[in-house]
């Protein structure tokens, strides 16, 4: 009788101290639960391509016409198509490479820095790609100039909204009535919007102001230098760029001033005419004139007397950093302060 109760309290015992043990590892368990799941919510915090507290998220774009209106994106672009040199350059830079399913038009060679990236890229197109070629990648956003949008390249922003394809067009590619560098700020802005990556918009837009901002500084007391922007267009004939053209402001931001009211068509004695101190002369890949060199400007004896040809300030300068905006645009702001004033930048 004895041994039995005995045997009957060891029993209880052991089923108590088990209970204790599992209760403890369950609560241990749940406790790591708890950890992982927090852990995880930071990481979604973190985490642009987590969609849970950010989107959705509203920003206003144009149509090819300049038509303003509002595009809400309800999750993260996953499948980007650039149609033009300064949207793709932006993105490898802002490091959104992975999400690019397709690329087309240089009109310059790639930056070096960005070129391993962009060797990772489909080129759909050494110009515009067709419309088939490109909803065959089946893009959610199409990153571009508005000449893009035109029903003879890749159509309408309209039609492609209808097939659920956001769009997106850079406000100085010909939106805006004046191209500036603030347009480009606030394209980057909308572009870290879109896709949660705010703080490196905003870092790299900082960057920019604060560069412009030390060559201004350098600059304040010097009178401004007289220059045009010249694109060789053949026949002795060039286009110029007038006022409302972003290069304006970069000239103006370098310390120049533009000669040029309107963008046109420029002889060569409308050239003599103005006699600017310094020529801006913007080149590409396609554009095989028989003036797109420097050498078209300074073999011509009837230029021999203008300020920039007998000084030697002709500043070759590739259209991509030139047109519409994007990271090369503050290289070509302190290029241009650097041959304006080059005592100021030894």
């Amino acid at each position: 009788m004895t041994k039995r109760i005995i045997t009957v309290l060891l029993s209880l015992f052991l089923i108590a101290t088990l209970t204790v043990g599992c209760g403890s590892d369950a609560n241990t368990s749940n406790n790591d639960n708890q950890d992982k799941v927090k852990q995880q919510k930071q990481k979604d915090t973190q985490d642009p391509t987590k969609e849970t507290s950010y989107y959705p998220v509203t920003i206003k774009n144009y149509n090819s016409q300049g038509e303003e209106y509002q595009i809400t994106f309800t999750k993260r672009p996953d499948k980007i198509i650039t149609t033009n040199q300064p949207p793709t350059e932006l993105l490898l830079t802002l490091g959104l490479e992975d999400i690019m399913v397709g690329t087309s038009y240089l009109d310059n060679p790639i930056l070096p820095k960005l070129k391993e990236k962009y060797e990772k890229i489909p080129v759909l197109s050494n110009r515009y790609p067709s419309k088939e070629v490109v909803i065959a990648k089946q893009p959610n956003l199409i990153f571009g100039w508005s000449s893009a949008f035109m029903d003879k390249n890749i159509g309408s922003v309209e039609s492609w909204n209808k097939k659920g394809v956001y769009t997106f067009i850079q406000r100085n590619s010909g939106v805006a009535d004046e191209r500036s560098i603030e347009n480009v700020y606030k394209d980057i802005d909308d572009i870290g919007k879109i896709f949660n990556i705010k703080d490196k918009a905003d870092k790299l837009i900082n960057s920019m102001k604060e560069r412009i901002s030390n060559i201004q500084d350098k600059i304040k007391d010097k009178e401004p230098v007289k220059v045009l922007a010249l694109e060789g267009a053949g026949d002795n004939k060039y286009r110029v760029y007038g006022k409302t053209s972003l290069i304006n402001d970069m000239i103006e931001k370098a310390g120049g001033i533009n000669l040029a009211e309107k963008s046109g068509t420029y002889s060569i004695e409308n050239i003599v005419a103005k006699n600017p101190d310094a020529i801006i002369l913007i080149h590409y890949l396609e554009q095989e004139k028989d003036n797109d060199s420097i050498k078209g400007l300074k073999n011509n004896s009837v230029l021999n007397n203008v300020n920039a040809i007998k000084n030697d300030k002709i500043i070759f300068t590739p259209l991509a950093e030139t047109y519409a905006g994007g990271i090369r645009t503050i290289k070509g702001i302190e290029r241009f302060a650097k041959e304006f004033y080059p005592e100021l930048f030894k």
